[in-house]
């Protein structure tokens, strides 16, 4: 039976911290004539892509191995948002999720806007990922996200933060090291 779950991002202040709030989305190309699907899960407060699965099915095995790819590398969240898709409101993937101590959050239907991150995500990554039939094989495509994914990570300069969210996540690392360090 399909859950839903309200949206926790309206009730919290911005994340000043990371882990606080992920959010989860996915997007659907034509590759060749045929579908691909790429969900990813973005950490709202250094917007880096943690977690993300490349499919040619949207079933709940694509946003599940994105989660699971970013809990393994990043532990875990304590809010988890995504949208009311069949994907995400599933008992595996809410168990899943809920297992973890993840508290799950929801745009409400038709609402695209509440989970902007992704939204903002999406259409930037797909202008600088480009044409995507110009790869032959969907492995060449896989590398290309791959690579794509970690030019925004690491060297792509975010609009929001100034920097790339590696240099972001580097500079506050720094800087509560050096708070803790003068408290102590």
């Amino acid at each position: 039976m399909a859950r839903t779950y309200p949206n926790l991002l309206q009730l919290i202040p911005f994340p000043s911290q990371a882990n606080v709030a992920w959010v989860s989305d996915f997007t659907q190309w034509s590759f060749h004539g045929k579908a691909v699907y790429l969900a990813t899960v973005v950490n709202i407060f250094n917007r880096k892509i943690v977690g993300w699965c490349l499919l040619t099915t949207h079933a709940v095995q694509l946003p599940l191995t994105a989660l699971m790819n970013a809990v393994e590398k990043y532990g875990r969240p304590q809010i988890l948002h995504s949208d009311q898709g069949s994907e995400y409101t599933g008992k595996i993937y809410t168990v899943f999720a809920e297992s973890l101590g993840i508290r799950l959050s929801m745009s409400k239907k038709g609402s695209p806007w509440e989970n902007g991150y992704q939204e903002s995500f999406y259409s930037q990554f797909e202008v600088d990922l480009g044409d995507l039939n110009r790869f032959k094989t969907l492995g060449e495509l896989a590398v290309a996200v791959y690579q794509q994914i970690y030019y925004y990570n690491n060297q792509r300069i975010h609009t929001k933060l100034k920097m790339p969210p590696a240099l972001f996540v580097e500079r506050q690392q720094v800087l509560t090291t050096n708070y803790l360090s003068v408290k102590v």
